[in-house]
């Protein structure tokens, strides 16, 4: 639905002053600070215009209006523009200027400044589209054996098992044996379509059949482990957001952060585009939330995937911002 440039830019007045105050906004906030040379009465019609086209509500509590989804995204789609506040920008340069920092902890840190700047939580992902390299046994006590995965990343995964006898031991060799004739070189992502056929060797070789199976292959081939780390940080920011301050909301927006649907649903999005996506509560399940999320394709290999949650009020031109300005770095720094 078109807009007229003046109702573009009211649209804009209200949702980027509604995004930093929290507070609905009024004509007379309009006029007082942004369009003086406008009456009271025009900005009103404008207002209304924008309300009857779905751009914004008005509250019960005030006289004020606030932007509907609706006109977040009709902002977002037309008239945002990504900028970077100097401050954040200073900080993330300082970080990405340390060498001695591993790709991993630059992206730590830098969430790290993004959670203290907007007081939001993030989600960080990390997924390895990468290949099984190498399975290692080192027996390390009587009753203990590691084993080792290590990805053509240089990834190393560990697990410990604990054994009880000499036979356990004996079939946790088989077993690592058979894993290096058969998955070495295997896409990460392909490991589950040939443990089927490995169960049926292991069936024929081993003693212990159900330990093996239970010990070793459901444990150390759960994928979520291997090829997809995540983690949420700044959890606690959510409750100095006003839309949060009710517990069930706030419970909501916990659950929603744990939701892996919500997730695959972004990164199909992000291999669609490649770009820095904004995505809205009614898209997602969770009318409170709207997340921004980028995604760093480091190599072939190796991606990562940096998440912003937050309500619907958020500053997206500074949110959009600042993860353009970290992909675009950091896909830099690693050419």
């Amino acid at each position: 639905m078109e807009l007229t440039i003046r109702q573009t830019k009211l649209l804009r007045i209200i949702i980027e002053t509604y995004a930093a105050t929290a507070i609905p906004i009024s004509s007379q906030d309009v006029i007082e600070k942004y369009m003086p040379d406008l009456s009271s009465a025009t900005i009103r019609t404008e207002m209304v215009a924008l309300e009857k086209k779905g751009y914004l509500e008005k509250t019960h509590t005030s006289s004020g209006r606030v932007p509907s989804i609706a006109g977040y995204k009709f902002y977002q789609q037309n008239i945002l523009e990504p900028k970077i506040n100097v401050d954040i920008k200073q900080k993330l340069e300082r970080v990405f200027a340390n060498r001695e920092l591993s790709i991993d902890s630059i992206i730590d840190q830098s969430v790290e400044i993004i959670n203290q700047s907007f007081k939001l939580p993030m989600l960080v992902s990390k997924e390895d589209n990468e290949n099984l390299k190498r399975f290692d046994l080192i027996r390390l006590e009587d009753n203990n054996a590691l084993i080792l995965i290590v990805t053509s990343s240089g990834h190393i995964n560990k697990n410990i098992i604990e054994i009880e006898n000499e036979t356990q031991f004996n079939d946790i060799a088989i077993c690592i044996r058979i894993f290096n004739d058969r998955l070495i070189d295997t896409p990460i992502s392909q490991v589950n379509q040939k443990l089927l056929a490995i169960k049926e060797v292991i069936r024929m070789v081993v003693q212990e059949y159900e330990f093996c199976i239970r010990k070793i292959v459901e444990r150390i081939f759960d994928m979520k482990v291997i090829s997809k780390n995540t983690k949420v940080t700044g959890t606690r920011y959510l409750t100095t957001q006003p839309e949060f301050q009710d517990i069930k909301k706030l419970n909501e927006v916990l659950d929603f952060l744990e939701d892996t649907n919500v997730w695959k649903h972004i990164a199909y999005i992000h291999d669609k585009t490649g770009k820095t996506t904004i995505a809205f509560g009614d898209e997602l399940g969770n009318k409170n939330v709207a997340l921004a999320s980028t995604s760093i394709n480091l190599s072939k290999n190796v991606k990562h995937q940096i998440t912003l949650v937050g309500p619907t009020r958020m500053e997206y031109d500074k949110v959009q911002g600042v993860l353009d300005f970290i992909k675009c770095e950091l896909e830099k720094m690693n050419k």
